[in-house]
């Protein structure tokens, strides 16, 4: 009986204990496109291909801040994904690139990933999208552009992106992926 009720408890403390660990769980997200013509995208900022864009300094901000106070916005800063030097992307058929951003998207822009400015924010909008400009964010992660903008070597698909400062001071860091489908 004894040996019974302890191989009872062994069992039921497995289980038990695989339940704690399966409560433990989140989210992989896995972005991707099948396509039958592809182009490689680069970024380019301020003339240099990069996928990092610098957004300076602002400074931080509170809820009680004057209104009309704008010392804690940073400058706009403008930014292009196109196709690498060289090349263009014409898929047979298709007008235009839809660009999908994923990433910490919140509904007033893109929230930091690390860093010690916890509560500050991205503003990231698209400049020249063809249903006209307007913010990248949580409601809205995908800009269109038409494949002649794209292919404009002095265009591409534009972005702008401008820092908002919180109340923590730090340093702010983050990224968002994207994934390029022609239609």
């Amino acid at each position: 009986m004894k040996k019974q009720l302890l191989a009872v408890s062994a069992l039921a403390l497995a289980v038990m204990s695989g339940s704690a660990l399966a409560a433990n769980g989140g989210d992989v997200q896995f972005i991707g496109t099948v396509t039958d013509t592809t182009c490689d995208i680069v970024p380019e900022a301020n003339g240099a291909v990069s996928n990092v864009v610098q957004l300076g300094n602002v400074a931080t901000s509170t809820a009680a801040a004057a209104a009309g106070d704008t010392s804690n916005l940073g400058a706009v800063v403008n930014f292009a994904l196109k196709p690498k030097a060289g090349t263009t992307c014409n898929p047979a058929g298709m007008t235009n690139a839809s660009f999908a951003f994923a990433g910490p998207l919140e509904v007033t822009g893109l929230a930091p990933q690390s860093g010690a400015a916890t509560d500050a924010m991205v503003k990231l909008s698209a400049v020249n999208a063809t249903g006209g400009a307007h913010d990248i964010n949580k409601t809205q992660s995908v800009s269109q552009v038409t494949l002649t903008d794209l292919n404009d070597a002095a265009k591409g698909a534009q972005f702008s992106a401008q820092l908002i400062g919180g109340a923590q001071a730090g340093d702010y860091n983050s990224a968002v992926a994207y994934v390029v489908a022609y239609n």
